[in-house]
């Protein structure tokens, strides 16, 4: 199963208002892990006053942004490059000298 770990980086507010955050998310899943960082466009997003927000609240919001369950969403993009690093494909230089190994 793949776990979503979500860190604030900056984030940007205009009077009382949230209006754009930074963020890094790690897509994990008990081996491998990858990175996406990126900028969200809150603004109108959270009701929540500015003063008040907690990273709960931004958490919240990012992921109802981005893990959506649609083939052009960064939750699917993680989830791609994850099962990639998985896969028995090599991506060793055509150049090099190539080693067969037998597997079992």
């Amino acid at each position: 199963m793949t776990t979503f770990d979500w860190k604030v980086l900056q984030t940007t507010s205009l009077g009382d208002n949230l209006v754009s955050v930074n963020y890094l998310v790690t897509a994990a899943d008990g081996d491998n892990q990858v990175q996406s960082q990126g900028h969200a466009d809150v603004d109108g997003k959270i009701s929540v006053p500015y003063a008040e927000i907690r990273e709960k609240h931004i958490f919240d919001c990012l992921k109802e942004i981005y893990l959506q369950d649609d083939p052009k969403s960064l939750k699917s993009i993680l989830q791609e490059q994850l099962d990639s690093l998985k896969s028995a494909a090599h991506n060793d230089l055509p150049w090099k000298d190539q080693i067969f190994s037998v597997n079992l």
